[in-house]
C-alpha cells in the first residue's frame, strides 16, 4: 500500500467515534480475553471540540505482550493488519483499512501495563479535552499543517510532534 496516495483529511466530531469505539473494543476482547487491563479511545476522534483525521485511535492495555503474536490470525480474521512495533519500541501497531486498502479506518496501539507511553496518550487527551485555548490552539496547528502537508501524512505528523511534546513536558 502506498502512504503517498492518502491525504490529510480534517473532519468535525462525530458521534459515530464513540459507537465505532465499542465494537473495536468488543473486538479486541474476542482476541485478548482476559489479557486486556483497559482499552482508550485517544487521539483527536476522542476530543470533540477540534477537527480529526477521521481516524480512530485506540490504546489497549494489556496485561503482558507475551504471546500475543501467536493469535496474528485472529486479529487478521478480524480485519487488522498487523504491523508489529511500527517504530515505537514497547508498542504492538494494527491498523484497520477501508474497501479501497487505501484509507485508514482505525489505528490500534497495544502497550503492556506500565509503558509510560500509555499516560502520555491519556494526559495529552484529557488535557485538551479540559483546557479549550490549548486544543484551539492545537486545532489551529493541525489546520495549517493539513494546508501546507494534504499531499504528505509524515510531515503533517511531524508538525505535530513538537506541540505534543511540549504540552506533555508541561504537564510532567
Amino acid at each position: 500500500m502506498n502512504e503517498n496516495k492518502r491525504k490529510v483529511e480534517l473532519v468535525p466530531y462525530s458521534p459515530i467515534w464513540e459507537k465505532y469505539f465499542q465494537k473495536e473494543c468488543q473486538n479486541l476482547s474476542k482476541v485478548l480475553r482476559s489479557n486486556i487491563v483497559e482499552v482508550h479511545h485517544i487521539g483527536s476522534t476522542a476530543i470533540p471540540k477540534i477537527l480529526a483525521k477521521p481516524i480512530l485511535d485506540i490504546l489497549c492495555v494489556v496485561h503482558s505482550m507475551d504471546g500475543i503474536d501467536l493469535f496474528k490470525n485472529e486479529f487478521k480474521k478480524l480485519g487488522l493488519i498487523w504491523k508489529g512495533e511500527h517504530g515505537i519500541p514497547g508498542r504492538l501497531y494494527f491498523e484497520r483499512l477501508g474497501s479501497d486498502g487505501i484509507t485508514h479506518l482505525c489505528h490500534i496501539h497495544v502497550f503492556e501495563k506500565g509503558n509510560p507511553l500509555i499516560n502520555d496518550h491519556l494526559d495529552f487527551r484529557d488535557y485538551l479535552n479540559s483546557e479549550d485555548k490549548v486544543a484551539t490552539e492545537y486545532e489551529d496547528l493541525k489546520i495549517l499543517l493539513k494546508e501546507k502537508h494534504e499531499e504528505n501524512l509524515n510531515l503533517y505528523t511531524i508538525g505535530k510532534s513538537e506541540f505534543i511534546e511540549t504540552v506533555l513536558r508541561n504537564l510532567r
